[in-house]
């Protein structure tokens, strides 16, 4: 949209640059519209500069004028300017009346800019005018003024199939736009992608502090909205942030993003980011959906994700995890003084309204398609909304094996890297942190252990499909107040015998496929949760009557609590009460330890209240037992 340039504007660019000379016949230029259909302004103001004026020396009255008009940035691109000119204006970049370009004299250098928030950049050469006058050599550099210019402005044309080929040429492929918005972003501010189909070959990078790309509408072009088609290849569709340098205030809103040629990388890979911001998008047909790699505070909302297509195994276990967001990597913290490595808390994640979908049906052996994946991560899961359907697992919580080799180690500033272990004289190695290895003040270690410190969800909503909480070897999980629904696979909830400190507070089980909580590993609590009516059906509820219990105590299992809980089935008088099918209220595997039952209420289990296989370790005391139904 073209603006006119008034004395605010001027007021505007010394603010930003305030070593610049913006005149006043700036604020006295004609006000500009975006319509190319208007009547275009005097010829006078339109005549730029003549290159070949300068072929001569000028008389005093011929001297160039100190601020000339172009038809198009191209233009201005292309002539050569008398290092006297001090302003710049074109109607347009590409074709007149695609967007405002003011351009200002800042000197021999390219000026600074600070984004919102950030720290003093320079905008890349790629988006000056560098002029030459023949006499002088000197380089004349002019700065856009536009905040967050329209992509059309940077040659982006909305002319794609959703095949990226051509509807203004039959037969061709389509524009590749993958230039235009990493241009457009480029100048610092961010991007706006007008109502259409773009086809983008490559990867969008966002990499300056406070930009947002931002589209019209998520609803696809079919319905108004900006729908961006990424080609072939198995790169990231959207990068944001390069890694090295920690990406602040960074806004991905109001898209449909279609990755479904790609063959592998996500539809969007943030990497160190400082308060990411993702709304309003629909993502279709991903192999990976969103990566959330070593950052601070993520905010997703309002995003539906169908057809995601990474995942592959058998029933005997995956080969390759595909996911809809894969949250991990948070960075280590260290004390200032003594560099010693303090707590890993600095991740924290806030869903709301998130709908998850995977290619292939959540019972199938070789989908192993997870909704959340929370990886070697300190995490903080608060206000979720997850809805899933045909992934095998809602919420995955694992450890990496390890840290990817290539992966870039964060040092902060004032710091130092140094390896983990260091061997001796003697060939012993010893690690670092012990007493022949001591801390070093402002050492940040190059570990590349696994870690999983802190994982907290609150949870909200429904969930349709395979089991929802998978927790295969995370340690120190917490789970409040979660609403299960629908299972169509497995456990709702699973604990592995490598995980360690898990809890669950408050909510529901309602349909589970198998059991209700599959607890096998160490330190586990459950707490205020109601579990009952297992299946989906009447169909399934009687296939399933008496082969799977409300709680499973695995034979691994140390120390697990089960208090204040309902469990079993509802009791009579209760609307649309479903037959029993649960076998035991609680299951107790022989080997099981410390099994600790209190206060809770058991109705309609089908075979006993307790199985106890464990022995003496079972403590029943307190515990208010209903009748069992045969």
């Amino acid at each position: 949209m073209l603006r006119p340039l008034t004395l605010l504007t001027s007021l505007k660019l010394r603010t930003l640059f305030p070593t610049l000379t913006v005149l006043s016949v700036l604020s006295a230029s004609p006000s500009l519209s975006a319509s190319p259909s208007l009547p275009a302004p005097a010829a006078s103001a339109l005549q730029p500069f003549s290159p070949s004026a300068l072929s001569s020396p000028l008389p005093a009255a011929a001297q160039p004028p100190l601020e000339l008009v172009f038809e198009t940035k191209t233009s201005a691109d292309n002539a050569i300017i008398p290092a006297s000119t001090r302003a710049i204006r074109t109607l347009g970049f590409h074709k007149i009346g695609s967007g405002p370009a003011l351009y200002v004299y800042s000197g021999t250098e390219p000026p600074a800019h600070t984004p919102r928030g950030g720290r003093k950049t320079t905008r890349p050469a790629t988006h000056y005018i560098t002029a030459k006058s023949e006499d002088t050599g000197v380089a004349l550099h002019y700065t856009l003024s536009e905040e967050t210019p329209d992509v059309l402005q940077f040659g982006a044309i909305a002319d794609a199939t959703s095949e990226g080929r051509s509807t203004q040429t039959p037969g061709k492929p389509a524009h590749d736009n993958t230039a235009a918005f990493n241009d457009a972003l480029a100048c610092g501010k961010g991007a706006h992608v007008p109502a259409g189909r773009y086809w983008i070959a490559g990867t969008i990078r966002i990499l300056a502090d406070g930009s947002s790309l931002h589209g019209q509408g998520p609803g696809g072009a079919g319905q108004g909205g900006a729908e961006l088609i990424f080609g072939p290849g198995a790169a990231d569709c959207i990068q944001v942030g390069d890694g090295e340098n920690q990406l602040r205030w960074a806004k991905i809103t109001r898209l449909a993003l279609s990755p479904k040629l790609r063959a592998g990388g996500n539809a969007i890979f943030a990497h160190f980011n400082y308060q990411l911001t993702l709304s309003e998008l629909r993502i279709n047909s991903p192999y990976n959906g969103i990566r959330l790699f070593r950052g601070i505070g993520f905010m997703l909302r309002d995003i539906v994700m169908s057809g995601i297509r990474a995942g592959d195994g058998d029933a005997s276990g995956p080969r390759e995890i595909g996911y809809g967001i894969k949250f991990s990597g948070a960075p280590a913290l260290y004390d200032k003084n003594t560099g010693a490595e303090t707590k890993r808390n600095t991740h924290v994640l806030y869903l709301e309204n998130i709908s998850f979908g995977g290619a292939r049906h959540e019972t199938d052996p070789a989908n192993w398609t997870v909704g959340l994946w929370c990886a070697e991560n300190a995490a903080s899961v608060n206000g979720a909304t997850v809805k899933n359907q045909n992934v095998r697992h809602g919420v995955y919580i694992s450890r990496a094996a390890a840290v990817d080799a290539g992966d870039t180690l964060l040092v902060p500033e004032g710091y130092r890297l140094m390896p983990p272990a260091r061997t001796d004289a003697k060939g012993k190695t010893h690690r670092h942190g012990s007493a022949q290895y001591p801390h070093e003040p402002g050492a940040v270690i190059n570990d590349n252990r696994p870690f999983q410190d802190l994982t907290l969800f609150y949870l909200g909503g429904d969930f349709l499909g395979g089991e929802y909480i998978y927790n295969e070897s995370g340690s120190g999980v917490a789970i409040h107040n979660p609403h299960f629904m629908r299972t169509y696979q497995g456990n709702t909830v699973y604990m592995g015998a490598a995980a360690k400190d898990m809890s669950i507070h408050g909510g529901q089980v309602i349909g589970a496929f198998k059991h209700g909580f599959d607890m096998n590993g160490e330190r586990w609590h459950i707490n205020g949760v109601q579990i009952y009516r297992h299946s989906l059906d009447t169909a399934g509820r009687r296939a399933h009557a008496g082969k799977y219990s409300a709680i499973h105590v695995g034979a691994t299992s140390v120390g697990g609590d089960i208090a204040n809980c309902k469990i079993g089935n509802e009791p009579p008088g209760t609307t649309a009460r479903a037959g029993s099918t649960v076998r035991f209220g609680v299951d107790i595997e022989k080997g099981a330890r410390g099994t600790w039952i209190h206060g809770n209420r058991f109705h309609g289990c089908l075979e006993a209240n307790i199985n106890n296989k464990s022995g003496a370790e079972l403590q029943t005391e307190g515990n208010l037992m209903g009748p069992v139904e045969k």
